[in-house]
């Protein structure tokens, strides 16, 4: 009988996931309960099947809630939709949009909300009077810069809301976000969350509760292992000098198709899924409670507003062979080749063929999604010609 092995490919995945569930199992519990924290999370379905960790990882309209720095990053406009059944009678819903305005850096727009309802009211001695509800809303307006292609800086502002048995309060906050591209693989995030925050209630003694500010850093590894299409995602979150926790968590991408994810958090175990084709693109996610037995369900649709969106179609069974160039060939020749880029941050974007040195394997391209900007130089490896 013929002995069943793991082939090298299934090794590293697995190993990857071996990893994140080292690293899961030394989480540290994140704190919660404060003024405003939901809106604090890493509110997206991607987010939330991968454990939570997204600072460095968002890669549509989401970036709005969770890293305004990651907007300056994203070539196409981005349209998000998302809902989520969150157990004992409360409902969350968020809307955001984000589009490229070429040199002129990126804008964001946002909107979220968490309802409680149903919520029994009782007098000073126990007696049931009549129910009541919780509402939280933010209005979000990001701007985002993107300087020199590896460093992208970004501001949202905030306007909060919340209503409580016929009471209400407004504020306003900020949050400012960074994202750094190192190499192709490799994508750092730091955000500053809250600051400058607080709630003014309309009760007689004008109440005014603070919303403690927090940061927030992340990394996240693409290709690991050499794998391709294999996300790792790690985030770690601090409040006031505490140390809050982290989130971990792992992305494989089946054909640029079909994404299946898991990570962990505070919580326990996260997983989720995503399916996207033509620039539509559906995410579910399912998390644990902070407390008792029942689970959160996430559902976000997004869309992809651009000619790359393209790329998001499945691409043919039989690959494309890349042309071999002739050792004969000239250090540089001029062409007007389309290739798709296949590896690295900008992945499934399509670029024009400025020049081509198959002495050192290397081709020089500038994305069609920004025309003017400076070339990047890649591997023949990293790119396929289309055209």
């Amino acid at each position: 009988m013929e002995k069943w092995r793991f082939s090298d490919k299934q090794i590293k995945i697995l190993s990857g996931l071996i990893l994140v569930c080292l690293f899961s199992g030394l989480s540290v519990a994140q704190s919660g309960g404060s003024a405003g924290s939901y809106f604090s999370l890493n509110n997206s379905s991607r987010a939330f099947g991968m454990g939570g960790a997204a600072i460095a990882s968002t890669e549509d309209a989401t970036t709005v809630f969770v890293n305004p720095g990651m907007i300056g990053m994203l070539y196409d406009g981005y349209f998000n939709a998302s809902l989520a059944r969150l157990g004992y009678d409360r409902n969350y819903y968020d809307i955001a949009f984000t589009y490229p305005l070429d040199s002129w850096g990126s804008l964001g727009l946002g909107w979220a909300q968490l309802s409680i309802d149903n919520i029994e009211g009782r007098d000073q001695d126990g007696y049931v009077t009549q129910n009541f509800s919780d509402l939280q809303s933010a209005l979000m307006l990001s701007y985002s810069k993107s300087i020199g292609g590896n460093l992208s800086l970004g501001v949202t502002g905030k306007y909060l809301y919340h209503s409580l048995a016929g009471y209400s309060a407004k504020g306003i906050s900020f949050d400012i976000g960074s994202a750094i591209y190192i190499g192709d693989r490799i994508t750092l995030g730091a955000v500053f969350r809250n600051l400058n925050s607080s709630l003014k209630w309309n009760t007689s003694s004008k109440l005014k509760e603070t919303i403690p500010s927090r940061i927030a850093l992340g990394i996240s590894y693409f290709d690991l292992f050499n794998v391709p299409n294999l996300l790792v995602a790690f985030d770690v979150h601090m409040q006031g000098g505490d140390f809050l926790g982290y989130q971990t968590g792992i992305e494989y991408t089946i054909r640029d198709m079909v994404m299946v994810r898991g990570g962990y958090s505070d919580r326990g175990v996260c997983y989720g899924a995503g399916l996207q084709y033509a620039g539509f693109k559906f995410d579910v996610a399912v998390t644990p409670e902070n407390f008792g037995t029942k689970s959160r369900t996430f559902f976000t649709l997004s869309w992809r507003l651009g000619k790359s969106a393209e790329a998001y179609e499945p691409e043919p069974i039989q690959e494309t062979t890349l042309p071999v160039p002739t050792p004969a060939a000239p250090a540089s020749t001029e062409t007007k080749n389309i290739v798709l880029i296949t590896d690295g941050p900008l992945a499934n974007e399509r670029a024009e063929v400025v020049s081509q040195d198959p002495v050192n394997n290397t081709i020089t391209v500038r994305l069609l999604a920004l025309p003017g900007s400076d070339p990047i130089t890649l591997t023949l490896d990293q790119v396929k010609f289309l055209e």
